[in-house]
């Protein structure tokens, strides 16, 4: 009997070093002689406890989650094949092996921009090596001053961060408080207006007129676009933060502006605001009306990030192209500030018009879509687009357009003092009745209240849908981990699944 063991290759896993889990138990499968294969995946939903690793035996599936070190990459491969392995590797491996999980690590983050997170981890690295030899030392300095250049600090000498007896990064951030005039892969963009559309959440439209912010879409010069869905890193300049030693954070969001829009030097972000957020308290001090004392209203946003390749809607790093896998139908369960990966799906139905880009046929969303939408009852997002979505789902068109079915399940609003909404009084909104009576406009779309996504509503979903489907799952990770867990139960197949962290 064949063991599967499946690595979670998603962008969240990536980050938490799942590509140095990939290579620990590779190496550690290899040293048995039990029939154990081992695999690739997307994402499984268990986003904040990755790296993720699922074992598949005799129609059984595990789910290991923090798989982050060599000995619990060493227990996933024992538990898998039910085999002893060597209680020690000789040294050289072990030492290969830790020091590549550092540099696989690394390299995600500098593949997706993120300067200090990186640089964070160069300094890490540093400080664990302090008693290895001159050339990996050196190598690692080189390192630090090949980041702090990108991050636009070219005279910052590696010395400046470390304390040099002990090899130890200092406590302190760099004594830094102003952006630099250049970060690679950057370009610098300035709030337009803030649309508050719930209590705790708000649309931040920016604007920008350098040219070297990319395109989601790059062509030209003999190369044609490839259709994908995308994300952004956001910079916000929050001072000395325990992230690193750079004055900004980085976050990553899905923008529900289109890509044509981001070629016009336009960009329109949902961003839910907590409470107990770095980033989100920061840019919470712009949804105030008050002008009183202007400031710079200034944001660093990356270079587009693919998300999912189109039309199969799979992650680039699981392998695939725009020809594999093309759906014959798609369901989408999206919670909370999920629903972000709704407009940049729903665009690739009308790609002159909301791309820019042309497309070939094979490669447009021309199937029927269905989406289940759980939301509290004070945090309904994106109605009016939805609405819209629902309108065009209606009316008769040779290709399919708009969403075929929507279903809107509601919880309660949260009543506990720790979750006062962050911008009470900033919105008003129509009301539970006026949604209400609006989703008694349209035969394609139904309202629950309260209610949770559950098996049940998971199984009429699926039976609506037409073979070969794909199931898009995006919300908070307790959402993920449930659905999840209702697909399974339902006999959907890994590989009809794509999970995105919200």
């Amino acid at each position: 009997m064949t063991t599967i063991i499946q690595v979670c290759q998603s962008s969240t896993c990536r980050s938490r070093g799942s590509d140095a889990t990939l290579v620990e138990i590779e190496e550690l499968a290899s040293q048995l002689e039990d029939d154990c294969r081992v695999e690739t995946t997307g994402c499984l939903g268990y986003c904040n406890r990755g790296p993720a690793v699922a074992t598949l035996k005799k129609k059984t599936t595990k789910i290991n989650v923090k798989v982050n070190t060599f000995e619990k990459s060493r227990k996933v491969v024992e538990k898998a094949t039910g085999k002893a392995l060597p209680e020690t590797l000789p040294p050289e491996s072990e030492l290969r092996l830790s020091q590549i999980r550092a540099t696989k690590e690394r390299e995600y983050l500098i593949e997706t921009y993120q300067w200090n997170k990186v640089l964070s981890s160069c300094l890490r690295a540093i400080q664990e090596q302090k008693d290895q030899n001159r050339n990996s030392k050196r190598n690692l300095h080189h390192e630090v001053k090949n980041i702090l250049i990108k991050a636009g600090y070219p005279t910052i000498s590696p010395l400046d961060l470390i304390m040099p007896e002990n090899d130890s990064p200092r406590n302190t951030a760099l004594p830094l408080e102003a952006m630099p005039d250049a970060i690679e892969n950057y370009v610098a963009w300035t709030l337009n207006s803030v649309n508050v559309v719930s209590q705790h959440s708000a649309i931040f439209s920016f604007e920008t007129k350098n040219l070297k912010r990319g395109t989601p879409h790059p062509r030209g010069r003999g190369k044609l676009p490839k259709p994908v869905t995308w994300h952004v890193t956001m910079l916000g300049q929050v001072g000395g933060n325990k992230e690193g030693s750079l004055p900004w954070i980085e976050r990553d969001y899905t923008p529900v502006s289109s890509a044509l829009e981001w070629e016009r030097g336009r960009c329109d972000i949902l961003i839910k605001i907590y409470t107990d957020g770095h980033l989100t308290t920061w840019l919470n001090q712009w949804t105030s009306t008050d002008d009183s004392q202007p400031q710079e209203k200034k944001i660093w946003l990356s270079k587009p990030i693919p998300t999912l390749s189109v039309p199969s809607l799979i992650a680039p790093t699981q392998g695939n192209d725009e020809d594999d896998g093309k759906p014959a139908s798609i369901l989408l369960l999206l919670a909370g500030t999920g629903i972000v990966a709704l407009p940049q799906i729903m665009a690739h139905r009308e790609p002159i018009r909301l791309l820019g880009i042309s497309t070939p046929k094979r490669a447009q969303l021309r199937c029927p879509i269905d989406l289940i939408h759980s939301c509290r009852q004070d945090d309904i997002l994106l109605w009016p687009e939805i609405k819209q979505y629902c309108v065009e789902g209606l009316r008769p068109h040779p290709r399919f357009r708009g969403l075929r079915n929507y279903t809107l399940l509601l919880t309660n609003d949260c009543s506990s003092n720790s979750c006062e909404p962050p911008l009470k009084g900033k919105f008003t909104d129509k009301g539970e009745d006026g949604i209400g009576e609006d989703l008694k406009d349209f035969q394609n779309m139904s309202l629950k209240k309260p209610q949770r996504l559950n098996k049940g509503i998971v199984t009429d979903a699926l039976e609506r849908l037409v073979q070969p489907y794909r199931v898009i799952v995006s919300g908070p990770d307790s959402y993920n981990d449930a659905a999840r867990e209702f697909l399974v139960e339902c006999g959907v197949n890994a590989s009809q699944m794509t999970i995105l962290s919200a």
